[in-house]
């Protein structure tokens, strides 16, 4: 799973001050055989960190410290393999984080410095653009989170993903009723159902609603984002839940089509494509 320092843990990192900090970046590759590639660099740059802090003043018992949780990470078989990722890592005797990069985003580097070395990290993550993706349906909508090399989605509580339990049909018979649309032909009137969910003046009006109940569980949870958030499904959907949104950082583009059973690999490659653009 790619992942990046969120904002306290960035902090953190900028502003730990401390000697003899290690920063090791290492891409990671698909083994093709028995032997491990990726163990066996990281066990090469775990060696030339301690040849780097042996020349320096650094005590017999913080070096030990320093390299002991790099040396751990080599023996986890759950850690081994990773594919199409990198790996950077900052260690000191009293500090130890790590996180997975793109793979094509780092070279092979290691320093060995007061503070750690964040500017191949940085600058892989202002490459970056997180988002939301909220996919719009009559009985499933889903929010998403994602950037450039992942999507997941997000599960709020009593969130209305379904618009007939949003709306409450058995509460609310209103919606229940069949109601008049133009008429086929002239002088008869023909009548439909709230789930035949045709185009009608009725089914926009309960859409309407239904987004409008979204958006209204969505602010709580996006009142504090400033990501943005690109909207996606069927062309007839996207206008009405333009018409309702109270999110100031509302997309202008959208993923048009149906998306029922799209996995999350593809709306996060339509995604990323509208915010590259």
């Amino acid at each position: 799973m790619i992942d990046f320092p969120d904002p306290y843990e960035l902090e953190a990192l900028k502003l730990y001050d401390e000697p003899y900090c290690v920063t090791i970046y290492v891409p990671l590759h698909n083994p093709s055989g028995w032997t491990n590639p990726n163990r066996i660099e990281l066990k090469n740059l775990l060696k030339a960190a301690r040849v780097a802090l042996e020349d320096t003043d650094i005590p017999k018992r913080d070096l030990k410290k320093t390299l002991r949780p790099i040396q751990n990470m080599l023996k986890d078989s759950e850690f081994w393999p990773r594919h199409r990722e990198s790996l950077v890592i900052f260690a000191q005797a009293k500090f130890f984080r790590y996180y997975h990069l793109a793979e094509d985003q780092v070279r092979y580097m290691i320093t060995v410095k007061r503070g750690f070395n964040l500017k191949p990290l940085l600058q892989t993550m202002h490459k970056n653009r997180p988002y939301f993706v909220l996919a719009l349906d009559h009985k499933h909508v889903q929010l998403y989170e994602g950037d450039h090399y992942h999507l997941k989605p997000v599960h709020l509580k009593d969130f209305p993903s379904d618009m007939e339990s949003a709306l409450n049909y058995d509460e609310n018979p209103k919606w229940y009723q069949t109601h008049t649309i133009a008429p086929t032909r002239p002088g008869k009137d023909s009548e439909a159902y709230h789930g035949q969910y045709n185009i009608s003046q009725v089914d926009k009006e309960m859409l309407e609603e239904f987004f409008r109940i979204i958006d209204h569980r969505l602010h709580y949870y996006l009142s504090s984002q400033n990501k943005p958030l690109i909207l996606a499904g069927v062309n007839y959907l996207l206008p009405i839940y333009r018409k309702v949104n109270t999110y100031s950082y509302l997309w202008g583009k959208s993923i048009k089509g149906n998306i029922k059973d799209t996995r999350p690999q593809v709306i996060q490659n339509k995604a990323w494509a509208l915010m590259s653009h």
